[in-house]
């Protein structure tokens, strides 16, 4: 872990290392943070680094050895370009001492995302990895409880973008949850069974995973990318309490059975005595503690930044490490490599249709 850099001054020069959406969403929140100074927007289509440098006052460059031409020092950069173009970025700029936000997946694969963690433990780089979910208003909130997970069920959809179709939608969409579940859980993965669909591209539109855990949870993953709404839900079942979760609406509900235990104990004492006993006239909802979540609404990205930044300059941990970005990989390795053991039977009038 990198230790506090007493020399780093209090505003960080920064550069965006491309220019798609995403690259140009993380421009203009250094641009907006009164911590960063925002040097160059790099892209090999130097006509869109260009847009995005006039647009945020900024120097527009093709190639990243560049960066190290310019008179101010570089001290922090994100990496928001194709993701298998991510390692080879990180080993330009690393050995420099530039501290790394890599877009999420870290990686395409597990041997790269963790050559690029040991890459920057060896040059004292802060890494975070933008899995910009972790800090979702609703997530967020989610910290004020203790929770002990058994299930989760979380759906993640929307409608084809035709944007990071050099991957699938295990690695575009449902890594986000990959990363969110293992770290509620934070436990091992046992088992992985998963199925998928190509429809458009060449890798798979459409995924479902049942996720075995080692301490006895079990989390069920969908994820599409052919919906026609979009929809980003968490449900999530524990002991002690029952969580609804709505990412995209930054809303969510808590219902725990810890209140009223006394009323409690009484139905359980009545369905004990007889079980066929009729309880149809209590009110379920005096039973449990129903709780909206307390959700601030800020953009998460800019909370990922303004993280990012802090990290950088105290030395503190980012909340998404390096390692949970190798996880995330793994798990999402392990889904689709289950999806390409998938074995279809399809009969001779269906292959016709």
């Amino acid at each position: 872990m990198p230790t506090p850099n007493a020399t780093l001054p209090p505003v960080l020069n920064v550069a965006v290392v491309g220019a798609g959406r995403m690259g140009r969403h993380h421009a203009r929140i250094y641009r907006q943070l009164s911590t960063a100074n925002l040097l160059a927007v790099v892209d090999p289509n130097l006509a869109a680094a260009q847009r995005l440098a006039d647009e945020f006052n900024c120097r527009a460059l093709a190639d990243v050895e560049q960066l190290f031409a310019i008179a101010e020092p570089l001290h922090a950069a994100t990496i928001a370009t194709p993701t298998v173009t991510h390692r080879a970025i990180a080993e330009s700029l690393a050995p420099h001492g530039v501290h790394l936000l890599i877009e999420k997946p870290l990686a395409p694969t597990l041997a790269d995302a963790e050559a690029i963690v040991e890459l920057a433990r060896r040059n004292n780089c802060v890494l975070q990895v933008g899995h910009s979910e972790r800090f979702n208003p609703v997530v967020l909130a989610l910290r004020q409880y203790t929770l002990a997970p058994q299930f989760i069920e979380v759906t993640r959809i929307s409608p084809m973008t035709f944007r990071s179709i050099d991957i699938g939608v295990v690695l575009d969409m449902m890594i986000h949850d990959i990363d969110i579940v293992h770290h509620l859980v934070r436990s091992p993965v046992k088992s992985v069974a998963a199925v998928g669909v190509n429809v458009i591209g060449k890798y798979e539109d459409v995924a479902n995973v049942r996720l075995a855990f080692a301490n006895g949870c079990v989390a069920n993953l969908t994820a599409s990318r052919l919906a026609l709404k979009t929809e980003r839900r968490m449900r999530l079942f524990s002991p002690d309490c029952y969580v609804s979760a709505d990412y995209q609406k930054k809303a969510g509900v808590v219902i725990r059975r810890t209140a009223n235990e006394a009323e409690l104990e009484m139905v359980r004492a009545k369905m004990a005595a007889n079980e066929t006993a009729d309880l149809s006239q209590i009110d379920y909802t005096k039973l449990v503690n129903y709780e909206e979540l307390i959700v601030e609404d800020r953009e998460p990205l800019r909370m990922e930044l303004e993280s990012f930044l802090t990290s950088v300059l105290t030395g503190r941990e980012p909340e998404v490490t390096g390692s949970d970005g190798c996880a995330a990989v793994d798990i999402a390795m392990r889904i689709t490599e289950s999806i390409a053991e998938h074995q279809w039977q399809i009969n001779q009038h269906q292959a016709k249709q």
